[in-house]
C-alpha cells in the first residue's frame, strides 16, 4: 500500500510526519511525499491551525485532495493542529474525510492509515495510552500560570520512534519538546498543543545519532521554546547540557538553534555557543515587539530594556552572531510611538534576518477581543515600512561579506551547470537566503566547503569554492582574506 504524506505548517509538523512515516514504513508500507500526478492509496494531510492564512491553506489542501479522492478512490486522512482545533467543523465541511485526528497520535494514526479501526475524530489527550510524567515543582514555579484541563492535548514522545525522511536534503530537525505554557495573549498554540513537554535527553541523543547516520549534516533544534527544555523533566534549564551532549557525538555536522524565548537566554547557554564549534552562531529569537507597553499587552515576560540588554550582550559575547527575529505589527493598541520604538530598536540591533507579520485575531485568544484593534490597512503599511528598513540592513550586511571566506554546507547542484546551492552559518534552510557557489570540482549534497564571497544581493550571496581541503572542525566565524 502506498501512503502519501502532505506536510503543512512548521518544522515540528515535519518531524511528526517523519515519525508517522517511520511507523508506517516499519509495517511494510511505501511512504512518500504525496503526489497528485500519482495518487497514493491513502493520503494523510498534517494541517496547521496557527494563523488565518495557514488555516485557509490547510482547507485548500483538504479540498484539493477531497476532489482527488472522488476521482482516484484515495482514502483521505486529516491530522494535526487544525484537526485538533476544529475537527468537528472540518468533518462537516469535508464529508470526504475518512479519518481525522489531532496532534501527537502517531501510533493510533498509523493504525488508522492501515485500516485498523474506524474513527472520525480523536481528541489528542494522551490517546496513545502512554504514561505521562508529572511536571517538577521547578517547572510549576517557572512557567506562567496557564491552567490545562485534564483532557487537554499533549504531544508526548515516550520512546525512540522510527523516522522516515521524505526528502534527501542534508539538514533535518530534532524536536526537543512540544506544547507551550506561556500565556502570550495573541497565540493559539497552547490551545492546540497543550502543556510544555520535553523529550527525554537519552531519546534525543539516540535520534540525533540516527539522523547523522542517515546523512544529515545539519541538525536544527526546534520547539515552541527551546530555552525551557528540561525544566519539566530535569528540574532545571537543561538546553546547555543537551547541546554539550549533542556536540560530543562524532562526525562533522552543524547544530542550529530555533525559537529561543528571550527571557531565558542564559549566560550558560551563551558560554556553550562560544565554546562549542559545532553550533553555528545563529539564533532565532522571536521578540514580537520592542516597546514595553506593547510587550505587556502581549503578556511577554520581558520589557524593552531587558530585551535590548540581552541582545547587546549577545552581540558583545558573540561578535560573529547572526540574529533572526520576528515581529508582530498592528497589535491592539499599538500607537505610532510604539511602532516607532520598534523601528528604532531595529536600527540599533540591526538584525541580519527578520520576519514580520500583521497581527491576526485568533479566536480563543485574549487579544482577539482587546479594544483598540488596528485597521488592516495600517497593519500592512507598518509591515511594509519594517521590511523596507530591513531590506536596507540586510543588503548592507550582505555587501560587507564580499571578500570574506565562509564555511558552507552544499544543498544541491543547479542542473547542467557548475553552480551549486549552499548555505553558510548565516542562512537557515527555507527561511533565509542562500549562497550560490561556483566549483570546478564536483560537489555533493552534505559536503562542507570553504568559499570566498564575490557578490552580494539583498538576501543571497555568491561565492567561489577555494582549492583547499575542508578543515576537520567547523569555524563559524567570518575571516577576511589577507591581501
Amino acid at each position: 500500500m502506498r501512503i502519501g504524506i502532505v506536510t503543512l505548517g512548521c518544522d515540528k509538523n515535519t518531524v511528526d510526519n517523519e515519525y508517522l512515516g517511520g511507523l508506517l514504513a516499519a509495517e511494510g508500507f511505501t511512504v512518500e511525499a504525496a503526489d497528485e500526478a500519482s495518487p497514493p492509496d491513502v493520503v494523510v494531510i498534517t494541517t496547521c491551525g496557527f494563523l488565518h492564512a495557514a488555516r485557509e491553506q490547510s482547507r485548500e489542501e483538504i479540498r484539493r485532495w477531497a476532489t482527488i479522492r472522488e476521482r482516484a478512490g484515495t482514502r483521505l486522512g486529516v491530522i494535526g493542529c487544525l484537526a485538533q482545533r476544529s475537527g468537528e467543523d472540518l468533518l462537516r465541511e469535508f464529508p470526504q474525510i475518512d479519518f481525522l485526528a489531532g496532534v501527537g497520535d502517531f501510533e493510533r494514526v498509523a493504525r488508522l492509515v492501515a485500516g485498523e479501526g474506524q474513527s472520525r475524530f480523536l481528541p489528542a489527550a494522551n490517546s496513545n495510552g502512554w504514561d505521562l510524567p508529572t511536571q517538577s515543582p521547578a517547572a510549576t514555579a517557572e512557567f506562567d500560570d496557564r491552567e490545562f484541563a485534564a483532557d487537554a492535548p499533549r504531544v508526548l514522545i515516550p520512546r525512540t520512534l522510527p523516522r522516515r525522511r521524505l526528502d534527501g536534503r542534508p539538514h533535518g530537525f530534532l524536536k526537543i519538546s512540544d506544547g507551550c505554557n506561556h500565556t502570550c495573549t495573541f497565540c493559539s498554540i497552547p490551545l492546540m498543543k497543550g502543556v510544555y513537554t520535553s523529550v527525554p535527553r537519552s531519546l534525543l541523543l539516540e535520534e540525533a545519532r540516527r539522523l547523522l547516520d542517515s546523512g544529515i549534516r545539519e541538525i536544527n533544534i526546534v520547539a515552541q521554546d527551546i530555552t525551557k527544555y528540561g525544566l519539566d523533566t530535569e528540574g532545571h534549564l537543561a538546553l546547555p547540557d543537551l547541546l554539550r551532549d549533542l556536540c560530543a557525538l562524532p562526525g562533522e555536522f552543524w547544530i542550529r538553534l530555533f525559537y529561543l524565548y528571550p527571557s531565558t537566554v542564559t549566560r550558560d547557554l551563551v558560554a556553550v555557543l562560544r565554546e562549542e564549534q559545532k553550533i553555528v552562531r545563529y539564533l532565532d529569537i522571536p521578540l514580537q515587539h520592542l516597546h514595553g507597553d506593547t510587550l505587556r499587552r502581549m503578556k511577554r515576560p520581558h520589557g524593552r530594556e531587558r530585551t535590548l540588554d540581552m541582545l547587546r550582550m549577545l552581540r558583545s559575547e558573540l561578535p560573529d552572531l547572526t540574529l533572526r527575529t520576528t515581529f508582530i505589527v498592528g497589535f491592539p493598541g499599538e500607537s505610532r510611538q510604539e511602532f516607532q520604538a520598534l523601528l528604532d530598536g531595529m536600527k540599533e540591533i540591526r538584525f541580519e534576518r527578520l520576519g514580520v507579520f500583521p497581527f491576526s485575531r485568533e479566536p480563543g485568544t485574549p487579544a482577539h477581543d482587546m479594544p483598540n484593534q488596528i485597521p488592516d490597512k495600517v497593519k500592512l503599511r507598518r509591515r511594509d515600512r519594517i521590511m523596507k528598513l530591513q531590506s536596507t540592513i540586510s543588503r548592507e550586511w550582505a555587501t560587507a561579506q564580499v571578500g570574506t571566506q565562509r564555511r558552507c554546507l552544499v544543498e544541491g547542484r543547479v542542473p547542467d551547470s557548475d553552480w551549486y546551492v549552499a548555505r553558510s552559518a548565516s542562512e537557515a534552510a527555507d527561511i533565509d537566503g542562500l549562497v550560490r557557489l561556483h566549483s570546478a570540482e564536483e560537489l555533493a549534497p552534505g559536503d562542507f566547503v570553504t568559499a570566498r564571497i564575490i557578490e552580494a544581493e539583498t538576501y543571497d550571496l555568491t561565492g567561489e569554492v577555494l582549492e583547499c581541503k575542508p578543515t576537520p572542525t567547523f569555524c563559524t566565524s567570518i575571516a577576511r582574506e589577507s591581501g
